[in-house]
């Protein structure tokens, strides 16, 4: 971890190296990409210094994670997801998707007025290759989880994690050493490093404190393809039902992912082209509900391209 006082936006590549934070070479080529990299070295305008926490908690032994030491290389309809709102980007033209990256402020979550269940859970996060429809298919994702509920003793909880979802597998979610509070402004990157692994920073903009990157690796047999990238938020679920039974959506306060953007390359190249809302197909969640027989929208997303780009997320009230 970057020792006190130590000032990325002043640091030379080989000190940013060592940390597995963003490289000036790395904002050699993609002028979207490098504005958002820059940005997420620089120190606040009241000078405070940044300060670095480890990535995980001290009594956390879920994972393997450890400090890295070099680092890697039109719209369309909505569709409907019973666990997703959001938007993603496909890759064309024979690229893969090789980084991913965003801004966003932690929503703000509480029971909806005619409560129907003891806990309501939501996940913000950005991630790779989430669109399940290949063998073997797997989604690394960084973000912040928020609930509330009477089977939380009636608390609000908000905090970072990290998952590595596998299908047909049992990959728990790693809650991660940041604090997060709701209002908080987060940044997150996701890199990938090899076929089998990828590189994660994430920042506390308004706290002024960055995690010290992270190195994860997928579960065999899963390789990355690089096939899409995700800003999403989720209606997860509990261990093991992988989707199928999500917990309930708490209300959630109106929130956008800022910066969105993702790097694609030519297969067996090293080339990097930037991606951003631009042709950004865009996910509702729904609910199915008993009375009357049906389902309703529950989370919508919008696109806004001008003058800044935003992706938009609300909450569709009964």
């Amino acid at each position: 971890m970057p020792p006190d006082g130590f000032n990325p936006s002043t640091e030379p590549d080989s000190q940013l190296t060592r940390y597995g934070l963003p490289t000036v070479d790395a904002m050699a080529s993609n002028p979207k990409a490098a504005a958002f990299r820059r940005a997420f070295l620089q120190p606040l305008a009241d000078g405070r210094p940044l300060r670095f926490v480890p990535a995980l908690p001290t009594s956390s032994i879920a994972m393997d994670l450890f400090v890295i030491e070099r680092t890697a290389p039109t719209t369309q309809p909505a569709q409907r997801s019973v666990n997703w709102s959001g938007g993603y980007l496909a890759a064309r033209g024979g690229h893969r998707f090789v980084s991913v990256m965003a801004d966003w402020v932690v929503p703000r979550v509480s029971v909806p007025p005619d409560p129907r269940a003891t806990e309501y859970h939501s996940s913000t996060w950005i991630g790779l290759d989430g669109q399940k429809s290949y063998l073997d298919s797997s989604l690394p994702q960084i973000g912040t989880k928020q609930r509330c509920g009477e089977g939380l003793h009636g608390a609000r909880e908000y905090y970072a994690w990290f998952q590595w979802w596998a299908r047909g597998q049992k990959t728990e979610e790693q809650p991660l050493g940041l604090p997060v509070n709701h209002g908080d402004t987060i940044s997150a990157i996701i890199r990938v490093f090899d076929e089998t692994s990828v590189i994660c920073n994430l920042r506390n903009v308004t706290q002024n404190i960055m995690l010290e990157a992270f190195r994860a690796w997928a579960p065999p047999p899963c390789r990355i393809s690089g096939a899409t990238a995700e800003w999403i938020m989720e209606r997860p679920s509990p261990p093991a039902s992988d989707g199928w039974e999500a917990y309930a959506m708490p209300v959630y306060s109106p929130f956008a992912f800022t910066g969105c953007i993702a790097e694609s390359s030519p297969l067996g190249g090293t080339t990097l082209h930037d991606r951003d809302l631009e042709g950004a197909r865009l996910i509702r969640m729904y609910e199915v509900i008993a009375s009357p027989p049906g389902t309703r929208t529950i989370s919508t997303a919008r696109r806004v391209l001008v003058p800044e780009q935003r992706l938009e997320l609300a909450y569709v009230a009964p």
